[in-house]
């Protein structure tokens, strides 16, 4: 029996769903822009798995990996993003979703990771919720389960996109850096310092992150 879909606010979903609704605008062009951009900066190696994440919160982190993501799948390839922000998810809220069974069920050995991911209304485009919270989510992502989930995923979809907590202050992100082929690191203009940036670059370049570049997002949302 497939799990209930809640209707989710319909600001809330115009403004991330941006390059579905309308995959014709000035904004959907720069998500495809760096999509095609991602590809570049990997010099020639395929990229499977991406890690987005920022200095802070509210920075706008998740719409990013959301267009982003949509972006992939309207290319063509099958994608999967998996909500890893244990601390404060949103992506359920976006596609309708429950958070609940999620990725840290999966983790905690509840259920199978197959029954724990939905389809969304974007062709090619799958979710795996976070979840409920755990005391231990550091511990289970740096885990070999963790790692099972990124081998299951790498198996079935072109792409996964992890949507994590901020990288400064939390030790989930970095928990992850070895298990992604590449790290973008989002900006929020007006609202990230430089300070921040730099020791947010510091960080994910001490646990050997493969920086690929960084978004500068115009607005905070």
């Amino acid at each position: 029996m497939g799990r209930e879909r809640i209707k989710p606010a319909k600001s809330m979903v115009s403004r991330s769903l941006l390059t579905y609704s309308n995959p014709y605008g000035t904004i959907a062009e720069q998500y495809r822009t760096i999509r095609n951009n991602i590809q570049y900066a990997s010099r020639g190696r395929k990229m499977r798995s991406l890690l987005i994440t920022s200095p802070s919160a509210q920075e706008g982190k998740s719409t990013a990996a959301i267009n982003l993501a949509i972006c992939m799948a309207q290319r063509g390839d099958r994608v999967l993003i998996i909500d890893v922000n244990f601390r404060n998810p949103t992506l359920h809220q976006i596609f309708g979703v429950q958070t609940s069974p999620g990725l840290s069920n999966v983790l905690g050995q509840q259920l199978d990771v197959r029954e724990a991911i939905y389809g969304t209304e974007v062709e090619g485009l799958d979710i795996l919720p976070s979840g409920q919270r755990f005391f231990n989510t550091t511990e289970l992502l740096d885990s070999g389960l963790m790692s099972d989930v990124m081998h299951y995923a790498s198996s079935n979809y072109d792409m996964i996109l992890l949507d994590c907590p901020p990288v400064l202050g939390v030790a989930e992100t970095n928990a992850l850096v070895s298990k992604c082929d590449g790290v973008i690191l989002l900006l929020g203009s007006g609202k990230t310092q430089l300070e921040q940036a730099k020791e947010a670059k510091r960080a994910l370049l001490f646990a050997k992150a493969n920086i690929l570049g960084v978004i500068l997002n115009k607005k905070s949302v």
